[in-house]
């Protein structure tokens, strides 16, 4: 399954937290039962796959962690990720709850309107001992009347998700992408990198906001090859998705910047032997669903391109793009 459609909706500049800390407390009833579940299920320090070839079954979920197979078939990924030192550059947490942080975010957002949805989208559950993270943004934001819900489960294509879903309603939506760490050693189910706390914000609008949403779309394979997915086979997947949505709006991929996230050891590289401008944070933390939207960050400042293509790419769940277009002022009429 694939689909592009083009869009009319405006998002704003993202705000990101990427202070890293050591003080997040892991002591609640819900991290203790995460443990408990975890050692029932051979999760625990020991219980690392002891294969290095990651299958999916006949795409309906994951017998190991990843997803994806090594270029020539065969296995040869380590199934442990990248390790993380323990200094402060490379801790996986935050000193508060990600969800704590959207207050502070959504100020240093410009030109804000009053949401009529406070949409939430992650892909690991947050261990909250809050009534859950959605709700607590909505009261700590003060939106009483903002319709709030959560896009979950999704992986990094649930951005994708709000954007189809603020162009339905032509209404402001304001969205957090999160995720929320629960072990420092836990591989993700779908990455080789180890998941941490992660928050961008941003609002989308039919009418403010410094850059419009030009097109966005998903493929999804109807069935995965037998064995899983190859990092060679995932990256012709982004670049025939990404390829198509350039396509579908006229635009010339030397004028624009791919901001795509680590998904593998490799696969970015087989980005860049395609695309001239392949931006990607230097670093081995899987931030998942809010990814694509550090980078967005980091390409304010750049520039470099009138485009930017925020590409997201999970084994489990298929590739995603959004193409985005720097607008000349910061309020226009939809």
């Amino acid at each position: 399954m694939r689909f592009v459609k083009k869009g009319t909706i405006r998002l704003s500049w993202p705000a990101v937290h990427n202070r890293y800390g050591h003080g997040r407390p892991l002591t609640s009833i819900e991290h203790h039962l995460y443990r408990e579940i975890a050692a029932a299920y051979g999760r625990g320090e020991q219980a690392a796959p002891q294969t290095d070839r990651y299958d999916l079954q006949g795409g309906s979920g994951l017998t190991f962690a990843g997803g994806i197979a090594h270029p020539d078939g065969t296995g040869g990924m380590s199934a442990n990720p990248m390790p993380l030192d323990c200094s402060d550059s490379q801790s996986v947490f935050f000193d508060r709850e990600p969800c704590e942080y959207a207050p502070e975010l959504f100020a240093r957002i410009s030109a804000r309107e009053q949401p009529d949805y406070l949409v939430c989208c992650y892909e690991s559950y947050p261990l909250t001992d809050k009534i859950n993270a959605a709700l607590s943004m909505q009261k700590a934001l003060q939106l009483n009347s903002a319709l709030t819900f959560s896009i979950a489960d999704a992986g990094p294509l649930g951005s994708i998700m709000a954007i189809d879903w603020a162009e339905a309603v032509r209404r402001c939506v304001w969205v957090t992408c999160l995720e929320q760490a629960a072990d420092p050693q836990e591989p993700d189910f779908a990455s080789a990198y180890i998941r941490a706390d992660a928050i961008a914000a941003f609002q989308l609008s039919p009418h403010v906001g410094e850059l419009r949403v030009a097109a966005y779309g998903i493929a999804q394979r109807d069935e995965l090859p037998s064995g899983g997915l190859t990092v060679s086979e995932l990256a012709k997947d982004a670049c025939e998705l990404m390829d198509e949505t350039l396509r579908t709006c006229g635009v010339d991929a030397a004028e624009t910047t791919i901001l795509t996230q680590a998904v593998a050891p490799g696969y970015v590289d087989r980005l860049r032997q395609r695309y001239e401008r392949v931006l990607c944070e230097p670093d081995n933390r899987n931030l998942a669903t809010a990814a694509p939207f550090y980078g967005l960050a980091s390409f304010r400042a750049s520039g470099a391109t009138r485009f930017a293509l925020l590409h997201m790419a999970e084994p489990a769940r298929g590739v995603g793009c959004i193409l985005v277009q720097r607008v000349p002022s910061a309020r226009l009429q939809g």
